[in-house]
């Protein structure tokens, strides 16, 4: 009998060990949460005040986080899926990104580009208890805004989506705010296909003898779809220089006063052939002023172009190549060391061209290489032209460019320079093999509402 007591006493100390382990656990837990004085009094049935005070301790840390998988169902203009979406699901620590298979809720996100904005629709469909199945809400983004004003736009219409499956899983984790509504509402665009753009650039100085304005302006008018565009340029760009007259010591004057302009116009037409490939044409006239290059100089082009990314690309992207093939007619203000007055012959050109964007800023960078089909060692040019653009608001741009050109092409005829003509000398830098060049412009611009995007043959 002293054994099979033994037995049992032992027995009765490791089970009253046991409690003591699991309340000084539950203790501990309850503490940590802040619910010490709920555990300190109950003392008749602990083993099941322990596992509550364990249960209570976990809801207090936080339920698990509603699991999330982002499925983009086509590219907008901005970063909204998936690397904004992404960011506010790792901003909240209710919510966890996963992979679809074990997700809690799937967030299918579609863009749709309505003039300048992104329509976006986000569609969480889950299965959580107390959850409706599908919850839609949607926004419109700016795609010309800053990546922080995207994400500013977005961050309401998703948390409307996601706040239900959380409340589901824990009410506590969602607090609800009702602000006034927007007074103003977006107005309803109508889906037209013409761009009007009008660019301006201009530089002056002024002194009581000396003044020199320079300016140029362009109007542009394009009609474009997802598969065609055709627009046509008109520009025209000028200066007036005015300073003292030089006197020689032969007591000849030579004004030094200049005036100079060049107007002209260009036609470009595109159409795609697949996403990578499109084909078009170009046509292009100048006249220059008196004392410059060409009494007028026309051309035309065939051309086609491969380009990595696709035509209405959400970003703008490009990474193309074109090659164009054409013909042009120039008529001289002088004749030339080959003692023409003007000349046709057939052209072509190689074209590389790389642009891409980074938030409000576009950096591109233009190559180059073309010249006169038959004879390429007697007109030819070859340039390079990097660039930024800056977005500022809806209907401004600013863009800074430099290039950089090595040509070569017959020269005027020194018999045909009058050494007196100050004007006319100012002006033979086109002769020059090597030429460098910078610019700083303004662009204003009414864009399509229609939401088209077709970049393609835009360099001839």
């Amino acid at each position: 009998m002293q054994p099979e007591a033994a037995r049992c006493n032992r027995r009765n100390l490791r089970r009253r060990q046991h409690i003591c382990d699991l309340r000084a656990s539950a203790t501990r837990n309850a503490r940590a949460a802040g619910l010490g004085r709920r555990v300190c009094y109950v003392r008749s049935v602990r083993v099941v005040t322990a596992l509550g005070v364990l249960v209570a301790a976990a809801r207090v840390a936080g339920a698990a986080p509603v699991r999330v998988s982002v499925v983009c169902e086509g590219e907008g203009r901005t970063k909204a899926c998936p690397a904004f979406l992404l960011g506010l699901l790792d901003a909240h620590a209710a919510l966890q990104s996963a992979p679809r298979a074990a997700a809690d809720v799937v967030l299918y996100a579609t863009a749709t580009p309505v003039a300048r904005a992104d329509h976006l629709q986000l569609r969480f469909v889950g299965a959580i208890a107390g959850a409706p199945p599908v919850i839609v809400t949607e926004v419109e983004l700016d795609t010309r805004a800053t990546d922080d004003a995207q994400r500013a736009q977005l961050e309401p219409a998703f948390l409307r989506g996601i706040a239900l499956f959380v409340a589901a899983r824990d009410p506590a984790a969602v607090r609800v705010t009702l602000t006034e509504p927007d007074a103003e509402a977006a107005p309803r665009v109508s889906g037209q296909a013409w761009d009007l753009a009008l660019e301006l650039t201009g530089y002056g100085s002024w002194t009581r003898q000396y003044q020199d304005y320079n300016g140029s302006a362009s109007l542009a008018v394009a009609h474009l779809t997802p598969a065609a565009r055709i627009g046509g340029t008109l520009f025209a760009r000028g200066g007036i220089e005015r300073e003292p007259a030089l006197t020689l010591e032969d007591h000849t004057v030579v004004p030094l006063d200049t005036t100079q302009w060049q107007i002209g116009a260009n036609v470009t037409a595109a159409r795609l052939y697949d996403p990578r490939w499109s084909y078009g044409g170009a046509a292009r006239v100048v006249r220059d002023d008196r004392n410059g290059e060409y009494d007028y100089s026309w051309n035309t082009r065939l051309a086609v172009e491969w380009d990595r990314y696709r035509a209405d690309d959400p970003r703008g992207n490009r990474l193309a190549v074109v090659y164009a093939a054409g013909y042009q007619v120039d008529r001289y203000r002088l004749r030339n060391v080959l003692g023409e007055r003007s000349a046709r012959y057939p052209i072509h050109a190689v074209i590389a061209n790389g642009a891409f964007r980074a938030d409000q800023l576009t950096f591109g960078l233009q190559l180059q290489i073309g010249g006169e089909l038959l004879d390429p060692g007697r007109r030819h040019s070859v340039s390079a032209t990097p660039s930024i653009g800056w977005q500022i608001g809806g209907h401004v741009d600013v863009h800074l460019m430099f290039s950089i050109t090595k040509r070569e092409a017959p020269a005027p005829d020194p018999a045909e320079i009058d050494p007196t003509n100050y004007a006319q000398q100012s002006r033979l830098s086109y002769a020059e093999p090597l030429a460098m060049s910078g610019s700083l412009s303004l662009t204003i611009h009414a864009d399509r509402s229609n939401g088209a995007r077709n970049d393609r043959l835009t360099d001839l």
